[in-house]
């Protein structure tokens, strides 16, 4: 059971969140949510001693705000624009969105 309730959350990501618009591939709709954004560095091992160097960037969002989210949908966040490859739901009120761009 989630300590928290959906305001709280909402709290959380508006202290340490910024805008990102979110799109519904599926409904062909917008809207502008605030997520909580990173893009970790690392270091892919592709065998043979070959190393390839990537960002990881990933979102967490409500889950009330993107109901329907689902692989293939997009954020924009600082102007680039991000694919939904995961969709990580915590079953506690927040959802994890892996990206690429």
């Amino acid at each position: 059971m989630a300590v928290e309730d959906d305001e709280m959350r909402l709290e959380l990501l508006e202290d340490f969140g910024v805008s990102a618009m979110y799109t519904d591939t599926s409904a062909a709709s917008s809207s502008t949510v605030t997520v909580l954004f990173r893009s970790d560095f690392e270091v892919v091992d592709v065998g043979g001693g070959v190393s390839v160097e990537s960002s990881a960037p990933v979102l967490h969002v409500r889950s009330s705000d993107v109901s329907s989210i689902a692989q293939g949908d997009t954020f924009v966040v600082d102007s680039t624009t991000y694919t939904v490859t995961s969709v990580e739901p915590d079953n506690e009120g927040m959802t994890v969105c892996r990206l690429r761009v």
